[in-house]
């Protein structure tokens, strides 16, 4: 038996075209995945987010799998394919947030249909290889800010601020330049906290500041907050090895940090000290200095900082009051919930970020990378552990409470809204 090829009107056959969409499908699936692992997200939004764009694209049983060095994709014709991602395992990503945002933007016009394979493509492209929005002194000034506004939240003394904003712009700025050296990326946190820590040593104590208090905010941009959040989602989601892959990267980043700083505090004398004035006024406008410095550090539009400034306030105040009533970990919990609550409901203002890119920057304050980080360096002191297990345990904790406070308020939110879409509508009568 012969079987007939039908030609369209420009005389091509249309098996042929048949099959380049679907190639042109199957490859945007595959770029689309990647992007959305280097975005940094939990690895169950991956899966979930990209199920969503293969019904879309005409490929309903094409499954994705993060691994902990990239993307794996099983086709329908039974063929899979692997893809590398950068810093799948970091969890923080190797996209800025005006990509992540640009990204969000592009996989909701392809899974509402407003947006094929191939005009998804260009743009994909377009947007991995888009500059920074700000020039480099814009984005030192992003660094100052973010240092200041986290120094802010650890009730510092006026001179501690102007300390850990000037510190903060030299991590940033060298770290930025040896972030494609990938010995000098793997290296740099021990560098960087050996000389933070050195540096607070001599001046923390002269300006009535605790050193081991003082050396966290000029390092936050190192902390690994999401990678470590994001693992526990991972975790209690099932996905056990992209979970655990995050999960040591976070800790060795830790270990990395609290290296370099037990190094420098045995090297370096410590000054005299001298009691300060604290500010303890200043968590609370610390949060905005905080999220306008993470804004212009990823390059994200000024128009997403009102949103986002209404984000970071709202979990920091529920977890401040349910800190109170409950403690550390019942605030973390709380805070995660308030997280994603308040990222998706103000992701409907115009100019904010998707909730997704919306809350990471939140991550940081709500987890006490500060109590781990300090708790890490006290275990090499000598003396009495004690404290210093304590506050490792209570990090701990309060980032298992946080990320269980994501996973169920983004699963509950998920669940709601699948059944809102199954609910049939009402029908009209012929008279309305």
């Amino acid at each position: 038996m012969r079987f007939r090829t039908r030609r369209d009107a420009d005389g091509e056959p249309a098996t042929t075209r048949n099959a380049e969409a679907s190639d042109t499908a199957r490859e945007f699936f595959q770029y689309a995945a990647v992007a959305q692992a280097d975005a940094g997200v939990p690895s169950f939004h991956v899966t979930t987010r990209m199920q969503q764009i293969a019904t879309a694209l005409g490929l309903p049983s094409t499954r994705v799998y993060t691994m902990p060095a990239g993307v794996l994709v099983h086709h329908a014709d039974g063929t899979t394919s692997f893809s590398d991602a950068d810093n799948t395992n970091a969890g923080t990503g190797s996209l800025r947030m005006d990509q992540l945002q640009q990204l969000q933007f592009l996989l909701d016009d392809v899974a509402a249909g407003r947006t094929g394979a191939k005009e998804g493509l260009d743009r994909l492209r377009a947007m991995r290889s888009a500059p920074p929005r700000y020039k480099t002194a814009t984005v030192l000034t992003g660094h100052a800010l973010f240092g200041l506004g986290f120094g802010m939240l650890l009730k510092p003394t006026w001179w501690g601020l102007v300390l850990a904003a000037a510190l903060a712009v030299i991590v940033g700025g060298v770290n930025t330049l040896v972030a494609r050296n990938r010995a000098g990326a793997a290296l740099f946190p021990v560098v960087a906290a050996f000389g933070v820590t050195a540096a607070v040593d001599l001046c923390a104590p002269r300006i009535g500041m605790n050193p081991a208090l003082a050396m966290i905010a000029p390092l936050a941009s190192l902390l690994p907050a999401a990678a470590m959040t994001y693992a526990v989602i991972d975790l209690s989601a099932g996905q056990a090895i992209s979970g655990t892959a995050r999960l040591a990267v976070g800790v060795q980043r830790m270990v990395l940090l609290a290296f370099g700083a037990y190094a420098a505090s045995r090297l370096v004398p410590v000054a005299p000290h001298y009691t300060g004035t604290t500010l303890d006024w200043a968590p609370w406008l610390g949060v905005a200095v905080f999220c306008a410095g993470s804004l212009l550090t990823e390059s994200a539009a000024v128009t997403a900082l009102p949103a986002l400034i209404l984000v970071a306030y709202t979990t920091f105040t529920v977890q401040f009051f349910a800190t109170d009533l409950g403690g550390p970990i019942l605030g973390g919990f709380a805070a995660g919930i308030a997280t994603v609550t308040a990222a998706g409901v103000f992701d409907r203002i115009p100019g904010a970020l998707p909730s997704y890119a919306g809350f990471v920057p939140v991550l940081w304050i709500v987890v006490p990378g500060a109590l781990g980080l300090q708790g890490a360096v006290e275990l090499g002191q000598p003396g009495d552990h004690l404290n210093a297990v304590t506050e490792i345990g209570i990090a701990a904790m309060v980032i298992v409470a946080l990320a269980v406070g994501i996973l169920f308020a983004t699963l509950t939110f998920d669940t709601v809204r699948s059944a809102l879409r199954r609910r049939p509508r009402a029908r009209t009568g012929p008279h309305g």
